[in-house]
């Protein structure tokens, strides 16, 4: 597979677990502000073409298009000319301006510099460091097995000479 066919397989994977994030998102807040799991659907039930409707495949639509620059965009780290940092502040780019448009087109985030969009960006900024820390150490372990598996290969090959 090539790094653009790559690139649409990660992500078709991150759109559709981007679309179950908002869902999964708007329930627990829907849970956590009125104890109800269904308040935000039964809020975006409207009548047929009504702004509810849309307003929520927009949000779905929009939280697919977050999984899919996230998930998608991961290719950079497979560019092999690539060091981990260029990869790293190239992907954190994207997915953090990607955000940051969503996030204002949905008017989750505001122009203004203030408190709440601190916080949310900030938000963003740590779930990314906790899932690269996370890929990091699991490569890392990968890196390690291959590694051990090459020496076993060695010594086994060199023994049997």
């Amino acid at each position: 597979m090539n790094l653009k066919q790559r690139f649409i397989y990660k992500a078709s994977i991150g759109f559709s677990l981007g679309i179950l994030i908002v869902i999964v998102i708007e329930a627990l807040i829907g849970y956590f502000s009125t104890g109800d799991i269904n308040t935000y659907a039964q809020e975006m039930q409207g009548v047929s073409g009504g702004r509810p409707f849309w307003a929520m495949m927009v949000e779905l639509l929009t939280g697919g298009l977050l999984g899919a620059v996230g998930n998608g965009g991961a290719v950079v780290y497979e560019i092999e000319e690539w060091g981990i940092l260029k990869a790293t502040t190239i992907h954190l780019g994207a997915t953090m301006l990607t955000y940051i448009l969503v996030g204002l087109f949905n008017g989750w985030l505001t122009l203004e510099i203030n408190l709440v969009n601190i916080i949310q960006v900030s938000v963003q900024i740590m779930v990314y460091i906790i899932i690269w820390s996370i890929e990091y150490a699991l490569y890392k372990r990968e890196i390690a097995n291959l590694n051990q598996d090459i020496k076993s290969f060695k010594m086994r090959k060199s023994g049997a000479e």
